[in-house]
């Protein structure tokens, strides 16, 4: 059987929301997810809060969590869009994985990091650099891999490209994330057949989808090849720049049950304390905008 890495991305679901979710209350939500079993756990991110208020605790948060990884075999990723945020990170030694975003599209490279490809390359290299001293793995996110919204020109070879830059770089894990939800069930089989052929390092897709397709789309990316995919509970978040509201995150149940009803593979997690999660995520996140 082959297990699938799945991995609960709570930052994903609380970064863009108005209302401040008090920090000892994301702390309890992932600690429950901890008990969970997933591989993985994004927690937050080293951001302006200028930019993103939510991440204003990121300093608080870490620090209250550093017992998941003494108690449970979960690892702890968190964000870093810079080299300053890189350098936040650092005061937490016990995270395992630093995500950076590099967009396949120029336009949100612009909007997202206010650099430029050539800009956001280098940064990127300055980042690995200090992800290595610290004993990180760094993890890269293609944003914007399936398409974009911007009409800008897209096609496999400029993914190619993104992808093989990161990979020069020495990064350690690259995930396929579908920002604004562009990927259809055909484009996701593609791109994952395309990782399959091409990608030198471990992968993982981080798609948002509407609730109704997300099963679909997690059998589209298992049978293609991928063996990682990212989720929140409920499907909560997404990203601010999709232009449909019901487009979110992939819901964590949706794929639980899509893995379960493939024959030759398996995920890890605990039904009863997936469910005691999702009630802990209705909690935190149902009437907050």
């Amino acid at each position: 059987m082959t297990k699938i890495a799945v991995v609960e991305c709570p930052r994903d679901a609380w970064q863009g929301l108005r209302e401040f979710i008090p920090t000892k209350q994301k702390v309890s939500h992932i600690k429950k997810l901890a008990n969970c079993g997933f591989h993985t756990i994004d927690a937050g991110s080293f951001v302006s809060p200028r930019a993103m208020p939510q991440m204003a605790d990121a300093k608080e948060l870490f620090g209250a969590i550093e017992s998941i990884r003494s108690e449970t075999e979960t690892k702890v990723l968190c964000i870093v869009a810079s080299e300053g945020g890189a350098r936040r990170a650092c005061e937490f030694n016990f995270i395992d994985a630093w995500g950076y975003p590099f967009s396949v599209s120029e336009e949100f490279q612009l909007r997202n990091s206010r650099k430029n490809i050539k800009n956001g390359l280098e940064d990127l290299k300055r980042v690995k650099e200090i992800a290595d001293r610290q004993g990180a793995n760094l993890v890269v996110y293609l944003s914007m891999a399936f398409g974009n919204p911007y009409g800008e020109e897209y096609h496999l070879d400029i993914v190619h490209e993104r992808l093989a830059m990161a990979q020069d770089v020495g990064v350690d894990l690259i995930s396929l994330s579908d920002t604004t939800g562009e990927g259809t069930t055909e484009r996701v089989i593609e791109l994952c057949q395309f990782m399959s052929e091409f990608a030198l390092v471990p992968w993982g897709v981080h798609m948002h989808s509407t609730y109704e397709d997300a099963i679909i789309k997690t059998k589209a990316a298992i049978s293609a090849g991928c063996t990682r995919i990212d989720t929140a509970l409920r499907g909560f978040g997404g990203c601010p720049y999709a232009a449909d509201t019901l487009v979110g995150n992939m819901p964590t149940e949706k794929v639980l049950s899509a893995i379960e009803g493939m024959e030759d593979y398996t995920h890890q997690l605990n039904p009863l304390n997936i469910e005691s999660a999702y009630n802990s995520a209705l909690n935190v996140f149902g009437g907050k905008h």
